[in-house]
């Protein structure tokens, strides 16, 4: 009996924490229809995937104790504009779990649990816009009728 109560009281310490039921890291697909090479950076710049879309990476969604991720992609191909697009983790539901377990409010932030990533980044590069062809006006020489030097004439 005692350790049935044991085995239900760890069950309800450890429902619905997130850390347990969700990541702390994410897949994220990265795709362009153009094809281009991207970086992806934290918010202290520090390089944390590289690639050619389309491609799936890895990223935490946690950066500290209670501070959820930041990302910039940054996409570049020859033709296009270089942009930079955010990936920002947002609370994580299971997050609200904790209600029944209140330690885990204290352990999903601890290993990032407590916030989520989309699952995609979808983007369109713009094209660098081409130059306009501009039409000079072609200078023709006029005709001018010259009678040739005829020798002994």
């Amino acid at each position: 009996m005692n350790r049935l109560i044991g085995v239900l009281m760890v069950s309800v310490l450890l429902s619905g924490c997130a850390s347990l039921v969700s990541n702390s890291a994410w897949p994220v697909f990265i795709d362009n229809s153009s094809g281009p090479e991207f970086v992806v950076k934290n918010n202290h710049d520090v390089e944390m995937a590289r690639g050619k879309t389309p491609q799936i990476v890895i990223l935490p969604s946690g950066a500290g104790y209670f501070t959820r991720a930041n990302y910039v992609v940054h996409f570049s191909k020859a033709g296009f504009q270089a942009q930079g697009y955010p990936l920002t983790s947002f609370l994580n539901g299971w997050y609200f779990g904790n209600f029944s377990n209140l330690l885990g409010f204290l352990i999903d932030p601890a290993t990032g649990a407590m916030w989520r990533l989309n699952n995609e980044l979808i983007v369109t590069l713009p094209q660098i816009p081409k130059p306009a062809l501009t039409t000079r006006p072609v200078l023709t020489s006029p005709s001018i009728s010259v009678p040739l030097y005829k020798p002994g004439l």
